[in-house]
């Protein structure tokens, strides 16, 4: 069994601590057969994957992991399908995770409805994911591979103007062109502007 468990982070941890927290995290939890996947850090978040012998085990490992790290923020099972929604609301909950710095989460609600977008549409929403990919990589402390992604992602975006599904990609494009230059990836929040749906561009 897998879960995503995000747990607060106190202040102190950054992206650069990730394989020092995953080694600890996995020390606490290894008594109860667990073991830890992706490990992240966010400003606000260590998150992970925790991955179990059985559903008994869930209860005595995240204890573990509290106790370790601090209160759990978010708890949710991955073995299970996501609930059917629409496009429109796909993307509005991509965009929410995303400036919530859930940089893996908000990849995989634009992955639904870029599956189902067309032209135009699916070219921007590639490249909102792309962002959040290079964001998951800074996460990881991977810098060169986000940086790498960000110039992919800003590939993606630049030829469109204005705001597109609540998003104003020319702020986004500003914003990665800014970091690629200076060589610096960091966490960002996407300016929103009016959401209009995405059948519209």
């Amino acid at each position: 069994m897998r879960y995503l468990v995000r747990l607060v982070n106190g202040g102190d941890s950054a992206p650069a601590d990730a394989k020092a927290l995953a080694s600890s995290a996995f020390e606490s939890v290894r008594g109860y057969g667990a073991d830890i996947g992706n490990l992240r850090v966010s400003r606000t978040a260590i998150e992970l994957d925790l991955l179990l012998p059985s559903k008994e085990s869930l209860g005595p490992a995240t204890r573990a992991l509290e106790e370790k790290f601090g209160a759990i923020l978010n708890l949710r099972e991955l073995d299970t399908p996501p609930p059917s929604i629409g496009v429109d609301q796909a993307i509005r909950e991509g965009i929410g995770l995303f400036n919530e710095e859930r940089y893996w989460e908000s990849h995989e609600a634009l992955e639904y409805a870029w599956r189902r977008a067309e032209g135009s549409e699916k070219e921007m929403l590639q490249g909102v994911i792309l962002v959040a990919a290079a964001l998951v990589h800074l996460q990881k402390n991977q810098r060169e591979v986000a940086l790498s992604v960000m110039a992919r992602a800003n590939a993606k975006l630049a030829p469109h103007q204005g705001v597109h599904f609540g998003v104003r990609i020319d702020s986004v494009c500003e914003t990665l062109a800014g970091m690629i230059a200076e060589g610096r990836p960091d966490f960002f929040r996407i300016e929103a502007g009016p959401y209009n749906s995405a059948a519209a561009t």
